[in-house]
């Protein structure tokens, strides 16, 4: 099969070569499938660039361990393993692998992995898990987002953002997006009433806010403390630098104590149940796949460099060329 693979890190476009590779074999609670889309996340290309050094602890200090990276897929399955009662050969189905993913054909785990209804492409599948998972737990269960409430999201036109705008208004809420002037009129049509281009204003002099999911982590928590009401909560699910996140890890579990907000950080973890209930959404028109750009599997290290550019709206697809 054919594969991308990464052997030094370092720029898309230099690193990621297409080679010939194994199909890899499924264990007893996967599924082979044959990829038919995929898409890319931002923690895919930091892998590439080891633009975070923590990376490296578990990634390879001077090289990677794992030549193929992870991604989210939509395919066919073609094997099944042995544990496996979920799934058939022939199941148009999405999950996430987390290494060997770019590539023709990957293994997907069967608690991860969910069926496509017939009305979703497989394009649409494969821009789901990750992005909208990730919105999913960090409105949900770090948010405990109720309806009725305030919320804002930072970074709201990327990937996370127009997933997180679409469930927090199918929960109830009041959002407020925060991204440039430019994709204003997007998060708009995805639910947002209210919209802060961060090259103007100040959202942190805002508020005050209910729930803030913070995509981007680029403000100090002392900053995000005051956008919050009196026993709001302020959700980090990215950050921009390691200061940034040293501080909200540490001095928000203080402020987490000492006061009414709280200050949680996350880290998504991907079922089949949530994964389902995002397709349901998808399905019955309650919830749009924002989808940037479709690039060919062959134009994958191009696909990863406008990725780079922190410029993408919501997902970059790869599909199969026709």
């Amino acid at each position: 099969m054919k594969a991308f693979v990464y052997r030094k890190y370092g720029h898309p476009k230099e690193v990621l070569k297409m080679e010939e590779w194994p199909k890899p074999t499924p264990k007893g609670n996967e599924v082979l499938i044959k990829a038919n889309a995929w898409s890319l996340n931002p923690s895919e290309w930091h892998r590439i660039k080891a633009s975070i050094w923590m990376l490296r602890l578990s990634n390879g200090l001077r090289a990677p361990k794992d030549p193929i990276l992870g991604a989210d897929i939509a395919g066919v399955v073609v094997e099944v393993g042995r544990e496996v009662r979920s799934f058939q050969v022939g199941d148009r189905v999405v999950g996430r692998n987390y290494l060997g993913g770019l590539a023709e054909y990957a293994c997907l785990e069967e608690d991860k992995t969910a069926r496509i209804p017939a009305e979703i492409s497989f394009e649409q599948a494969a821009a789901i898990p990750l992005a909208s998972i990730t919105a999913l737990i960090a409105l949900r269960d770090k948010g405990v987002i109720r309806a009725g409430q305030s919320v804002l999201i930072n970074g709201a036109s990327g990937g996370i953002g127009t997933f997180a705008v679409q469930l927090a208004r199918y929960f109830g809420a009041s959002v407020t997006a925060v991204c440039s002037g430019k994709n204003g009129q997007l998060v708009r049509s995805l639910g947002a009433q209210e919209v802060i281009n961060y090259q103007e204003e100040d959202f942190t002099q805002k508020g005050p806010f209910d729930l803030l999911v913070d995509l981007i982590g680029n403000r100090s928590i002392q900053e995000l403390q005051g956008a919050l009401s009196p026993n709001g909560r302020c959700v980090m699910v990215g950050y921009s630098n390691f200061k940034n996140l040293l501080g909200f890890v540490f001095k928000g579990a203080w402020l987490s104590k000492t006061t009414g907000k709280q200050f949680v950080t996350m880290d998504a973890q991907i079922q089949t149940a949530d994964v389902e209930l995002v397709l349901r959404l998808v399905q019955d028109k309650k919830l749009q796949v924002v989808i940037d750009r479709v690039y060919d599997f062959e134009e994958i290290p191009e696909a990863f460099a406008y990725l780079g550019t922190r410029r993408v709206k919501g997902k970059i697809v790869i599909q199969i060329a026709s």
